[in-house]
């Protein structure tokens, strides 16, 4: 197994230490930092928890409002939604009980993104103005190597693992991936699930999974609301074409800013510096 880099540590520190400043906090709205004016309203990643957005709070030279929101079925067993509709509905709902009326500011890196292009979808859908709407990196292809949401679980499982800090290592012939998930989990203490019940621990793939599925099966349509693309330039398609593929579902101006990071880096310090300033400057 390759040694990781020096960003994928770094990355690693980064999610432990958000975990513990705000991975207790499993209700679908998270104040990620409290301001004055509309909020910046983050929709989850493949994950379901928001926590990664506290490293763009910090780099806001705006006093908005910074609320993250989070996948149903973290805190407690509960039907999860069927499909990107039921989905967003429940998003944009408790986005509204938080800021009743539009303009509405969103963001959402990686799959993120695909959840806050279907939020403006509703909102726009429901009569409401979404004065901006931030990608993080996100095509509509959804560039994920899982495979068919049903035939991955020992892949989620190494995800949730690298997302919450602790090192993939659950191999692709394992019979019980989510017990070695939970073994892994106990074999280091004092990481970022330490306090978590199993039962907790075992929501992650579950929603993991169902995002998952919810995603590969959505087909976005078309919002007219103004798109920030922020484009991870190392790896992966070039900008030209992340920002093509958006074409058909956004009738709004497009602008591209160009990130020196992968993908998975983007909200490492000195990418989110300059995704910061970047929305700072569009935040009314």
């Amino acid at each position: 197994m390759a040694l990781p880099s020096a960003e994928e540590l770094r990355w690693a520190r980064q999610r432990r230490a958000h975990l513990r400043e705000a991975g207790s906090d499993l209700d679908i709205v998270l104040t990620l930092r409290k301001g004055t004016g509309p909020p910046l309203f983050c929709a989850p990643p493949l994950v379901g928890l928001s926590w990664c957005y506290l490293a763009l709070s910090q780099h806001l030279r705006s006093g908005n409002p910074v609320v993250g929101l989070q996948s149903r079925g973290l805190r407690r067993p509960e039907p999860l939604p069927a499909d990107m509709a039921e989905l967003t509905r429940d998003l944009a709902d408790h986005l509204r009980n938080v800021q009743p009326d539009g303009p509405y500011h969103l963001f959402g890196w990686s799959l993120g993104g695909n959840m806050a292009h279907a939020i403006a979808e509703r909102l726009e859908h429901d009569g409401h103005e979404v004065a901006l709407l931030v990608m993080g990196d996100a095509t509509p292809a959804l560039p994920y190597s899982f495979g068919r949401a049903a035939d991955s679980a020992w892949r989620v499982c190494n995800f949730v693992l690298r997302e919450v800090g602790y090192q993939p290592a659950i191999p692709p012939d394992e019979p019980e991936p989510e017990a070695r998930m939970l073994a892994l989990v106990r074999e280091r203490p004092g990481l970022s699930f330490d306090a978590w019940p199993d039962e907790r621990v075992l929501a992650l793939p579950r929603v993991v999974q169902n995002n998952l599925a919810i995603s590969q099966a959505h087909r976005p349509g078309r919002v007219s609301a103004p798109m920030l693309f922020l484009s991870a330039t190392r790896g992966g398609p070039p900008t030209e074409k992340k920002v093509a593929s958006w074409q058909p579902h956004t009738g709004g101006p497009v602008d591209v800013v160009d990130v020196d990071c992968r993908h998975e880096h983007l909200l490492l310090p000195q990418p989110v510096a300059r995704i910061g300033a970047a929305i700072s400057a569009r935040l009314l």
